[in-house]
């Protein structure tokens, strides 16, 4: 997959493409219609299947009052599952308040200088440019002035529901893996960098992996959970707790995983890890010893969990 960074840094694709454009937060169950339909779409004419987004969200530059740390998919995180759906090119763009005054027809110009998009793919109720002038109307217009046409795709995955990142966020909020998975047609996931911590899991026969998840990433709610870890090509059951360790009297969020049957030494590799089920919330004990054994209880009911379900290396129908 080539990913592009600037329109104007690049020659023309050699292929016309079949192009579309969002912020795709999430890469969930809808976008993920939408993204094989295009890709199929694309094989089918012997064009390219490409995708714009812009990084940062466009409504975290524009809403002062908007969040900056709930992003579904950070960037790689993105990139990682666009490149499994099977995108040719995906163009991340910078967006700041100056690329927010670009005409809608600069910006077009630009996209078909660039990209060469045969057919455009947009929501019913997309806009784009200073101003959101780009209506579908007007893009349109320019795709009669610029030679491609104008699809209108939605986000529904049935009749009677359309998915939001919204209902993701408070389905993560109140720890519903099952349903956060129904929703992304995936299992929910972070990357993170492996960083040393204070080694305590250690010294109480848990060795864990302290993993560092990019500032921008929405975690689900404080809790234990079973998980699949990836690393260096491999996949490995795990539990997982995600919170701020209150037996310890510490104040900030970390992601721990213990992962059964491990001893590689894997400090400063970036990792995956898969959320599956929500174990229980997290609580303060009141000593190492009850601790201990609710981490056995908790490790016993993830392998277990686990064991019963879908390994990520496994294709999902």
């Amino acid at each position: 997959m080539q990913v592009i960074r600037h329109l104007s840094e690049i020659s023309p694709l050699n292929k016309r493409t079949v192009l579309t454009i969002g912020s795709y937060d999430g890469v969930h169950r809808g976008h993920r219609t939408i993204i094989a339909q295009l890709t199929q779409a694309a094989a089918a004419r012997n064009l390219a299947a490409a995708l714009i987004t812009f990084y940062p969200r466009p409504k975290v530059v524009l809403d002062l009052q908007a969040q900056h740390d709930d992003y579904l998919t950070t960037l790689d995180e993105q990139l990682l599952v666009f490149e499994e759906l099977g995108l040719d090119v995906v163009a991340v763009l910078p967006f700041n308040r100056e690329f927010a005054q670009t005409s809608a027809r600069n910006f077009v110009r630009q996209v078909v200088n660039s990209l060469r998009p045969a057919s455009l793919w947009v929501g019913r109720n997309f806009k784009l440019g200073h101003d959101r002038a780009g209506d579908i109307p007007y893009l349109r217009q320019l795709g009669q002035e610029f030679d491609f046409d104008v699809e209108v795709t939605d986000l529904k995955v049935s009749e009677a529901e359309i998915i939001s990142s919204t209902r993701i966020r408070a389905a993560l909020a109140a720890g519903q893996i099952k349903e956060v998975t129904r929703m992304l047609g995936g299992y929910p996931f972070l990357l993170g960098n492996v960083v040393r911590g204070v080694q305590r899991g250690r010294t109480i026969g848990f060795p864990t992996a302290n993993i560092l998840p990019h500032p921008e990433k929405l975690l689900p709610v404080n809790g234990v959970y079973a998980v699949w870890l990836h690393v260096g090509g491999a996949i490995y059951p795990a539990v997982a707790n995600i919170g701020v360790r209150p037996t310890f009297n510490h104040s900030e969020r970390t992601v721990e995983v213990h992962i059964f049957n491990f001893n590689r030494n894997i400090y400063n590799q970036t990792v995956r890890v898969d959320l599956v089920a929500f174990i229980r919330p997290e609580k303060k004990f009141a000593g190492q010893a009850e601790l201990v054994a609710q981490i056995k209880r908790d490790a016993q009911r993830a392998g277990q969990i686990l064991a019963a379900g879908r390994n990520p290396s496994e294709k999902q129908e």
